[in-house]
Formats: structure tokens, sequence, C-alpha cells
């Protein structure tokens, strides 16, 4: 293991973005948000999602939202606001992207393949739930066919995560197995240990070639990751039995609790957008006789129109249909397709759910079951 200085950090930002593009969080009108960075700008874009130092004791609510939320403005306490609103897997998977273009010529029709352009890349500050969800999201795009736009992108990208030392009520990564501090799906963790150092574990070849760009900046040096984490570890909820969750799935497909769990629910698609392992997308042609593009864009399983047939039939007509079919997904489909669950805890999809629908408090109703 090696030690960052935090006064050190910045220049290490800073040679990234001389050698490749850097991604990291960006405060948007009071809120985070993952963004590319402009490398005319340098860091001043750059919205901290670590500990300043001399502020661990700053009172919550003095932020723009005048609330503890997450969504503050980071001038309020950052223990409390380093929690994007967007999750990494925009960066991986567009919202929309072309996967061919098309011309009719006097010959036929030539086909193009699309530019994607996928220079080096640093991920960098976000949190180990995010980073766990790319092996997550790996299983399903190499599967039975290997997507190539995803893997250049994984490939290309050096993520570089940061330990969380506070949790707020909507995290419930540890209820999924993970912690604020795990490894998964990352190249580089920074642990925060105090205001002057991080505990950095270069995790992969990727990792470890980073570090080696910059060896001035890491020195040898050991430090305590569970001690640094104990105050989001002792506000996060406890693991659940999701071997129950997965049999009581399996088994009440037609239970008539689905629909009391969905009344709330407006099928707007906000969960399943801020997600980071929620993938539904469609596939549509645009342009004209002429020539034109086939593009891949985001979709949702929450959309009433998201299964509706030519024929006028939709196998789920109702939101209960597509709030059971959301929780069977991540916590039953997924698990016998891949063996791993398509859910990390970060919790966006209850902070920012605009009627509070809670997927935790609903899978402990689940897990506490009858079988």
């Amino acid at each position: 293991m090696r030690i960052l200085e935090r006064k050190t950090l910045t220049d290490f930002l800073k040679n990234r973005l001389k050698e490749g593009e850097l991604i990291a969080p960006v405060e948007v009108e009071g809120r985070l948000y993952f963004q590319q960075l402009d490398p005319e700008k340098g860091l001043a874009e750059l919205a901290w999602p670590v500990e300043q130092p001399g502020r661990h004791n700053s009172a919550p609510g003095t932020g723009s939202e005048g609330s503890d939320s997450p969504n503050a403005a980071p001038t309020a306490d950052p223990l409390t606001v380093n929690f994007t609103v967007n999750s990494i897997k925009e960066f991986f998977f567009p919202r929309s992207e072309p996967l061919l273009r098309f011309a009719r010529t006097e010959e036929g029709v030539e086909i193009q393949e699309p530019d994607v352009p996928c220079p080096p890349t640093v991920l960098f500050g976000c949190r180990p739930c995010d980073a766990a969800s790319l092996p997550i999201m790996d299983a399903l795009y190499g599967w039975d066919y290997r997507d190539a736009f995803w893997f250049r992108r994984r490939e290309a990208t050096t993520v570089v995560a940061i330990s969380c030392t506070r949790a707020d009520e909507s995290c419930f990564c540890t209820a999924l197995g993970g912690a604020p501090n795990g490894t998964a799906g990352s190249d580089v963790v920074l642990t925060p240990l105090d205001d002057a150092r991080f505990l950095a574990e270069a995790l992969t070849e990727k990792g470890q070639a980073v570090v080696a760009l910059a060896p001035g900046l890491f020195a040898d040096g050991e430090g305590d990751k569970q001690a640094a984490c104990r105050q989001a570890l002792d506000a996060l909820p406890p693991k659940l039995d999701l071997d129950a969750i997965a049999r009581w799935l399996a088994d009440n497909f037609e239970n008539e609790r689905w629909a009391p769990r969905s009344y709330k629910c407006w099928g707007c698609g906000c969960c399943t957008f801020l997600c980071p392992t929620c993938h539904c997308f469609d596939i549509v042609d645009e342009g004209g006789y002429r020539r034109g593009q086939r593009r891949r864009n985001w979709d949702a399983c929450q959309f009433a129109q998201f299964t509706l047939h030519a024929s006028g039939h939709n196998p789920r007509p109702d939101q209960a249909a597509r709030w059971r079919q959301r929780v069977e997904h991540k916590f039953n489909y997924y698990v016998e397709k891949f063996n791993c669950r398509s859910c990390v805890g970060c919790g966006r999809c209850i902070r920012h759910c605009p009627v509070n629908m809670n997927i935790h408090e609903q899978l402990a109703e689940i897990a506490a079951a009858p079988q």
C-alpha cells in the first residue's frame, strides 16, 4: 500500500488531465454530477468529493438546499455532500449513441462503423458502490455477445474510487454485501485517513500504471481502512438475507402485495436512469431513404410503453407489473443468469425518487416474509 498526501492530489490529477481525459465530480447548481473536465479549464471545475482540512465539524444544513441532504451545495459539510446525482454508467454506456451508419448507393447499401474514440481516461472520485457496478455490467455485456462499445471504454478507463467515510439514510451497500471501502471494480482506491493523507491501493495493472506515472507522489505506508470508514460502517444497515429474497421472488410472481407496493410510483424512470446497473435500451433507425443511422438509446422498464406490442397488447399493463419487474430482475432473474445482483445499494433510486419509493425497505420486508 501507498500513502498519497492530500496536498499532492492536485498534481496527480493535473498529470492525468495532460495524459488523457479526466472525469470527476463537478458542482452544478449546488449538486454534484460526474462530468468530463475541460482541459482548457484545468481543475477549475472540479468539486472535491473528499474531506476538506478543518471542516469535519461543519454544521449540516448550511448548503444551498438548507438541509443535510447529499445534494446540498458542496460549501456545506463535504462529508454529507459527496454523492453525485448521476452514476458513472453513462461514460461506458452513453444515453444515446450510434451503432452504425448506412447510405444507399448505386452498388447497394453501404454500412459504416461509427467512430468511437476511446482515449486514455481516468474516472476520479466515484464511490465504491459505483465502481462495483462495472463488473456487474461486464457480465451482461460479455454474455452471448461481447459489446465492443462497452468494453472499449472499459479498457481505456482507469477507475480511481474514494472510500466513504460517511453514509446517508439512503445508502445500503452493506445490505447487499458491499462496503464503504470496497474494492470491486476499482483500479485504485483512495481511503481518507485524516485531513492530510489518503491510503492508496493500486489493485489492477491499470491502477499500478497510473501510480507508476507519478511515483514521486506516492510514499510507502500503511493505514487502517476500517477505522477510517467506521462512521459510515456504523450508519449502514446490516446485510439482508439475499437468498431468502430470491426464493420469495421466485415463488411470488402473482403475489397480491405487488400492487400496494407500487401505488406511489409515477413510472417516471428516475430510478432507472440514475441507477448504475440499469441497462435497458431501445434501438431505432433514424434518417431517410438515402442515408441514416441506427442508434441505441436508454430506455426503462418503468415506462408504460416499454413492453407495449404493436398489436396493442402490453404484458405489463400497470405499474404494479412494472415495479415487480424491476425488483424481480435485480434480485432474482439477474442472479439466475449471472450469479450476482443488479444492484449495489448506492441509494440513488431512494434519494432522488419524487414520491419516496424505497427499494431497501421493500427488500427488508420480503426477506422477513414467510417462505
